[in-house]
């Protein structure tokens, strides 16, 4: 719902008869890339407004009513007796004009918001979008070319897609390269793009050597780059250290305070539980998602995949034309396809919902059969193990099948580049590497060669392995093989850059990851010294307290109910700790599963067992 077209005129004139006072606004809505005008946001602010203001208005009325009714008020006393109508009237203006005034600033504040993240991640994108224009330009792709491929492919480069969309656009309007850049370094709202941009005018428009220039950005960029991942990691030591000292440490000391407590007979049970399921969860997950947001990810999707394809028209039967099929035999293949489709493929290309039946199976079936001869808790965690154990192996040597293939992507450009330098093409190429190669790549590598001696053409053949294996350094390394493919068949340059670019992202990668392993570390110990604090207070004090004679002070201490809340906290703090150590040691979710599931058993097995 739009705001009426009266209050877009009167924005409108407002600003025909004022254009100054709007040009910021003007600007950060171009920066945004927000299809709107500056009239229609306006008046959407004052329009979503105006109905804020009428739900204050009702939700102060509300408040007032439930005030009234539940304490019996009449008169309120405020420097003299003052009849409750008219302070409801007071309470319900004040929630008026404080939602109209929240969502006007929400609304006009949502183009700087939308800037502000885009800058971030054209930030992101652009030392790989250069990366790659060098890797084009080296393979004689045209400049207006390798920046329509960077605009075509959104999932790899993402916000910086849409500002070379915009290049793409203007040129195609009929502007010159120079002008639809100079625009867009004008409206960007990254500053390094508008920097790179400029620059890159002056060279494209004096003359200059575009190739030095790029690699000379691409050396910048990758020096900028390593001091981001060292702001990175001290960003994450620092969320480590909040996130031990008050989910790890803090539940330790409320527990040491609820056991005191205890002792001097209050009760503080139901307190605590508050405490346990909903600020404990919540300060966890809000910690996680800021390290989450700061965390360098990388795309798991498809590449996008252009085949062009001629319809062709024949008789081939004297039959009337139609057909017909079985729905049941359709269903059944369908089902037997979903069902053998992890059995047929590689494991990096299996992602969950395709082996789900295969992790419930066992653990449904263990619930059933055992329903009943079992205690409940010890039923659960059983059938949690017999469904998370596979999924966690199952998460962990895809990783690994992925990151292997990876570290042997670097190797296989070099002795692509170096057969292609001595005068082999592409396909020859490919099949002596794929003769001699023994490795996760090596069987990905004879596949392509197949489709080649197939007659597929071999530009298709690589864009289907960079949708295979899932990784972000096969994409952009990919990617830039396929245009230099395209372009011209000498891509020995091409292919350095791009194995140059892999090994330099793994190294970068990997040396982030050993950092961050001492914070997982830490994480297990504060753990362990979680369970050793817990088991002193239940074993050495409580259980001293409740087997002496009773007295006016341990008569209120119900141990049972005390190990529970130890257990309950145990295994929630066990819970996002395991998350805290995926996402801050490896920057993934899933990857904490593993540690959940360690982190949850040792502590149910600690609590059920031993305590």
């Amino acid at each position: 719902m739009s705001a009426p077209d009266f209050m877009k005129r009167y924005f409108r004139k407002k600003i025909d008869e004022n254009p100054s006072r709007y040009s910021e606004l003007d600007r950060i809505i171009e920066k945004a890339r927000l299809r709107i005008t500056t009239p229609e946001l306006l008046s959407n602010a004052l329009f979503y407004s105006l109905i804020a203001m009428i739900i204050g208005v009702l939700f102060g009325i509300a408040i007032s009513v439930i005030l009234r009714n539940s304490y019996g008020i009449e008169y309120v006393y405020i420097g003299g007796e003052v009849e409750f109508w008219k302070v409801q009237i007071a309470i319900s203006l004040t929630f008026a004009i404080i939602f109209f005034g929240i969502t006007r600033y929400l609304l006009l504040s949502y183009p700087y918001y939308v800037a502000s993240s885009r800058r971030s991640k054209i930030d992101s994108a652009l030392p790989h979008a250069v990366n790659m224009l060098l890797g084009m330009a080296k393979g004689n792709v045209p400049v207006i070319s390798a920046i329509r491929f960077i605009a075509e492919n959104k999932h790899l480069f993402s916000e910086l897609s849409t500002e070379f969309e915009r290049i793409v656009v203007l040129v195609e309007m009929g502007e010159d390269l120079e002008s639809a850049m100079r625009f867009v370094a004008e409206t960007t709202p990254s500053e390094r793009l508008r920097v790179f941009l400029e620059n890159f005018i002056d060279v494209y428009k004096g003359g200059g050597n575009i190739l030095d220039y790029l690699k000379s950005k691409s050396q910048q960029f990758y020096s900028e780059k390593e001091r981001l991942y060292t702001l990175y990691s001290e960003s994450m030591q620092i969320m480590a250290e909040i996130y031990l000292a008050l989910f790890i440490v803090a539940p330790l000391f409320f527990l040491i305070v609820l056991v005191v407590f205890n002792m001097m007979g209050s009760t503080a049970l139901s307190t605590y539980r508050l405490f346990l399921y909903l600020v404990l969860p919540f300060g966890s997950i809000m910690v996680l998602w800021l390290a989450y947001s700061l965390t360098v990810r990388e795309s798991r999707g498809y590449g996008k995949v252009h085949i062009e394809a001629e319809e062709i028209l024949a008789r081939t039967s004297q039959k009337p034309a139609g057909f017909r099929f079985k729905k049941t035999r359709r269903a059944i293949n369908a089902l037997k396809g979903f069902l053998l489709y992890p059995v047929v493929e590689m494991p990096y290309m299996i992602s969950l919902r395709h082996i789900l039946f295969y992790l419930l199976l066992p653990s449904v079936v263990f619930f059933l059969v055992f329903y009943g001869r079992m205690e409940i808790d010890y039923l659960v965690f059983t059938a949690l193990l017999a469904f998370g154990l596979p999924a966690v192996f199952f998460i962990e040597y895809r990783e690994r099948l992925i990151k292997r293939a990876e570290r042997e992507l670097p190797e296989f450009l070099k002795q692509l580049a170096s057969l292609n330098e001595a005068g082999l093409n592409v396909v020859e190429a490919l099949k002596n590497i794929s003769d001699t190669e023994a490795g996760v790549l090596s069987k990905e590598i004879r596949a392509v060669k197949r489709r080649i001696e197939w007659g597929e053409l071999i530009t298709s053949a690589f864009v289907k392995l960079e949708g295979r294996i899932r990784s972000s350094v096969f994409q952009k390394a990919i990617s830039m093989l396929v245009k230099a493919i395209e372009a011209s068949p000498s891509i020995r340059e091409a292919l350095l850059v791009a194995s140059n670019y892999s090994e330099l992202e793994i190294e970068m990668r990997n040396r982030i990851r050993a950092l961050m392993s001492t914070y997982i570390i830490i994480i297990y110990l504060a753990f362990a010294v979680f369970l050793y604090t817990s088991f002193v207070l239940i074993s050495n004090m409580l259980s001293v307290f409740v087997s002496t004679e009773q007295t006016q002070i341990t008569a209120t201490i119900n141990l049972e109910d005390l190990e529970n809340i130890f257990m309950e906290t145990s295994i929630l703090v066990a819970i996002f700790s395991g998350l805290a150590a995926g996402v801050m040691g490896e920057g993934r979710i899933e990857a904490g599963l593993k540690h959940i599931f360690l982190l949850g058993a040792v502590s149910y097995v600690f609590f059920k067992f031993f305590v």
